[in-house]
């Protein structure tokens, strides 16, 4: 009886279909989740510059910048920030002298979906680096 199954080849055009609709289907989730993965990446391309141009501009990770990071924050979503700079002017106040590189790091951890059960974190990273434009005295 299984042989005879096995032989038959009804319905074997109904198997090819619903194969193809599950591969299609795989590569659909597959094109989104890119999709979803470049716009997540140039929106935090957006903070970060909007970030170190705040930086740069005040010449230091002052309450300035703490301000704009926490506007960017309500605005868009919740991300992880490493700031760091060449040399600081002033340490205890984060400022850098005029001409010192400023850098800005940030990231942000999200999961690839339509997976079913299974959840595969993606963690994107942007850093962006500028000069100072500030003389301190």
């Amino acid at each position: 009886m299984f042989k005879k199954i096995m032989r038959s080849k009804r319905g074997e055009g109904y198997i090819d279909t619903v194969v193809g609709i599950v591969v299609f289907v795989m590569i659909l989730v597959v094109a989104i989740n890119v999709f979803s993965f470049l716009t997540l990446k140039q929106d935090m391309d957006q903070i970060s510059e909007e970030l170190i141009e705040s930086a740069t501009y005040n010449g230091a990770f002052d309450s300035g910048f703490w301000e704009r990071d926490s506007e960017l924050l309500n605005q868009y979503f919740y991300y992880g920030i490493s700031i760091s700079a060449e040399k600081y002017y002033n340490s205890s106040y984060s400022r850098v002298q005029l001409g010192d590189t400023m850098t800005v790091e940030i990231s942000t951890t999200t999961y690839i979906k339509g997976l079913g059960i299974f959840q595969i974190p993606v963690t994107l990273n942007v850093k962006r680096s500028g000069i100072s434009e500030k003389y301190w005295k």
